[in-house]
């Protein structure tokens, strides 16, 4: 589902994890070496905490992208529920839920009283 066909979701989840990770880390290391008046050392680890930060918003949003395809493709065959797109994509509802939301906002999808459908005028 991925754009890079080496990158599976659940890689990229771990990733956001140990990204989680290495930011929180790293803001406690800075913080620490803060408060032992120690300049240069918190100011690496605050870089490595802002990069950690920027990399784990990367991964985050190629999630979101990726669940937005594929949701946009299940769609493709009709109108669904949120349930019915979770079973048949293998994703969890909630990450569902949240793409439709995102992709109703920008119009490509619409909801009827059936489910959720695609927009055909785009």
């Amino acid at each position: 589902m991925t754009t890079n066909p080496n990158i599976s979701r659940r890689g990229l989840r771990r990733a956001a994890v140990l990204l989680i990770a290495l930011t929180t880390v790293s803001g406690a290391l800075a913080v620490a070496a803060g408060l032992r008046h120690d300049g240069a050392w918190a100011a690496v680890e605050l870089t490595s905490c802002g990069v950690s930060a920027l990399a784990l918003h990367r991964v985050s949003r190629w999630l979101d992208a990726d669940a937005d395809r594929a949701v946009l493709a299940g769609l493709a065959s009709g109108t669904a529920t949120p349930d019915d797109l979770a079973a048949d994509l293998g994703l969890r509802v909630a990450v569902v839920r949240l793409s439709l939301a995102r992709l109703r906002s920008s119009g490509l999808v619409e909801k009827d009283g059936r489910g959720f459908a695609r927009r055909h005028d785009r």
